[in-house]
């Protein structure tokens, strides 16, 4: 998952085309929701979008111009904010997969183990 963000954002910001970043996150979290084991599933609902914004952290402190600071504030805020529609979309995606997948059960074992603990 953090490499095909990765991949799909410093794509998106050589060639300045945001719907390559938007593809990435969609792509990575379905393939991740699509790949995962099962008990990974609570896991997988939770974790893009934190390793996104990592990610974007990461490539707009790489690639933006101007101080370290600025860049990866603008850089952060213009990207997140151009692929917002894609971020819904992968979410919405990765939610149905799991589940599908036994999301349902996961959640029920986590209230369990709280529960007992």
């Amino acid at each position: 998952m953090a490499g095909v963000f990765l991949i799909g954002l410093l794509l998106a910001a050589w060639l300045g085309w945001a719907v390559l970043a938007g593809l990435a996150f969609v792509a990575g979290s379905v393939l991740a929701a699509r790949y995962a084991a099962t008990a990974a599933l609570f896991t997988v609902v939770v974790s893009p979008p934190l390793l996104f914004l990592a990610t974007v952290i990461l490539v707009s402190a790489m690639t933006g111009p101007g101080g370290l600071f600025m860049s990866v504030v603008v850089g952060s805020v213009v990207t997140l904010a151009s692929v917002a529609p894609w971020l819904a979309v992968g979410m919405v995606l990765t939610v149905i997969i799991t589940w599908i997948r036994g999301l349902p059960g996961c959640i029920q074992d986590l209230c369990r183990e709280l529960r007992s603990g």
